[in-house]
């Protein structure tokens, strides 16, 4: 089971993947949004139900008929957010009970049941959600209904199971993190970001947090945070929106609604501009891990906006709106693809081995706009990191050609076309968006504000956002450090 997300989406970057087709964008001051033309709607909105259960259940169901095929997922709305500090990897570790047994269907006839209908499934968590997911052909799909409408509430907490998956959660972190030097390099450089805030768990949980988790514990997560009015129901593929949510109905409209859950508290995932720089100035900012890697690696990061964090702190209107998909652009000038300036300017002048960003536009609260660098061999890393921050720099002030945003869109639009087309890219976006407070309205009206960004506006939202003020360094570096 993975405990990473595999669908990480960044709606910053992700919204110019939905053009229809791709405008011009000049150096000019933006045009009047009142009068921009509408794009045609998106396909991956067409066709959906939105529904809410009397017990609070969220359904969503997507007609697509292109293929015999269902994708159902669940999303429950708990992860390692959530937890209190000494009991990290609760909701992961309850994400493993819940394919063992229940008084009407064993572990083992779950799975078995799934493959001998030629489907498949699986489960993640992650700091804020915990999904499961089954894909099933079109005539079968009630049948994950069935099952997981039957483990929302009857899961049986055996002691031997419980033990028998703890050493499994133990030996997974042990290869997942423990013994790998990035991975566990990158959990140090989480904590060192967010401090004593949530997001510095560790999803899977410290090795002592799993040795210590009881079964009282699993029990009242899964009593506490496994309720329908704290899960949404995704349905996407070759079905009937009515005959679907009969089926939801049938399996899902008896359980009880649980209690209020308890809520998140915005302040511990906003981050003031009055908090990046310390007493000790920006060095505070900066941190050196030793692990036995084979290569050094530098890490910059940007604490940033996200859509969420726009509407937590109050400051989500069009102008901000703006400036964050200006930002994902700003990426995508840098690192998207062989003909990004980082590609251009400094891998393929031999300047560094490797660099590339990513940015987090949907996260719950602020995300991070992260910058990984593996330095030449030899290399200074101060040099190192000055060079790929000149290049940066360079972007917020030297023109953007009309090249570089044309390929943006293009490049943009096909990722999406792929990340899509499937029933369960589709049920992952959607599932994404509505987790993340984000309607499918507002994406289409972002894709209709998409075409007036400028290339000047992308370059002050890289000015704004990506200040010495608000950047954290980490040095990754070998264990021995005769190797640096």
């Amino acid at each position: 089971m993975n405990i990473l997300k595999p669908f990480a989406l960044s709606l910053a970057i992700f919204l110019p993947f939905y053009l229809s087709a791709c405008q011009t964008l000049t150096n000019t001051t933006p045009q009047n949004t009142h009068n921009t033309p509408k794009t045609q709607q998106l396909r991956l909105f067409q066709d959906i139900k939105k529904h809410k259960l009397d017990n609070g259940l969220t359904v969503i169901i997507k007609e697509d008929r292109r293929a015999p095929v269902v994708m159902t997922q669940i999303w429950y709305g708990v992860g390692a957010n959530d937890e209190p500090v000494g009991k990290g990897g609760l909701s992961h570790f309850l994400e493993h009970l819940m394919f063992k047994d229940t008084p009407k269907v064993s572990g083992d006839e779950f799975s078995q049941l799934i493959s001998h209908y030629g489907g498949n499934n699986n489960a993640y968590t992650n700091a804020d959600v915990t999904v499961y997911h089954e894909i099933l052909p079109a005539n079968r799909y009630p049948l994950a209904l069935e099952l997981e409408a039957n483990r929302m509430k009857n899961i049986l907490f055996k002691p031997e199971q419980i033990q028998s998956e703890r050493q499994v959660i133990q030996e997974e972190r042990r290869v997942r993190t423990d013994d790998n030097p990035m991975a566990k390099a990158f959990e140090t450089w989480r904590a060192f970001i967010y401090k004593d805030t949530p997001r510095a768990h560790p999803v899977i949980g410290s090795m002592a947090d799993i040795n210590n988790l009881s079964m009282d514990d699993l029990q009242n997560w899964y009593q506490t945070w496994y309720v329908p009015n704290n899960a949404t129901l995704v349905i996407v593929g070759d079905v009937d929106s009515d005959d679907a949510l009969a089926w939801v109905k049938k399996y899902f409209g008896q359980i009880p609604k649980g209690a209020k859950t308890p809520p998140r508290t915005p302040a511990q995932f906003i981050h003031a501009d009055d908090i990046f720089v310390g007493q000790g100035g920006i060095n505070e900012r900066t941190i050196t891990i030793y692990e036995p890697v084979k290569v050094p690696s530098i890490i910059l990061a940007w604490q940033v906006p996200s859509l969420s964090s726009l509407r937590l702190s109050g400051h989500d209107n069009p102008k901000t709106q703006r400036e964050l998909l200006a930002l994902g652009l700003f990426d995508d000038v840098l690192s998207g693809g062989g003909s990004s300036r980082f590609a251009k300017n400094l891998i393929k002048n031999n300047k560094v081995t490797s660099v590339s960003a990513s940015y987090q536009g949907t996260s719950y609260g602020d995300g991070l706009f992260v910058v990984g660098i593996t330095p030449k061999a030899g290399s200074s890393l101060d040099d190192t990191k000055q060079l790929v921050l000149d290049e940066i720099k360079r972007t917020m002030t030297d023109p953007i050609t009309q090249k570089e945003l044309d390929r943006s869109f293009i490049a943009l639009k096909t990722a999406l076309v792929f990340a899509s087309e499937g029933v369960s890219g589709q049920a992952q976006i959607l599932g994404e968006l509505h987790h993340n407070n984000i309607s499918f309205e507002q994406i289409q009206q972002e894709l209709d504000t998409m075409p007036t960004i400028t290339a000047d506006e992308i370059k002050n939202a890289g000015k704004k956002y990506l200040t010495d003020e608000r950047m954290y360094t980490a040095y990754i570096l070998p264990t021995d450090k005769d190797e640096q």
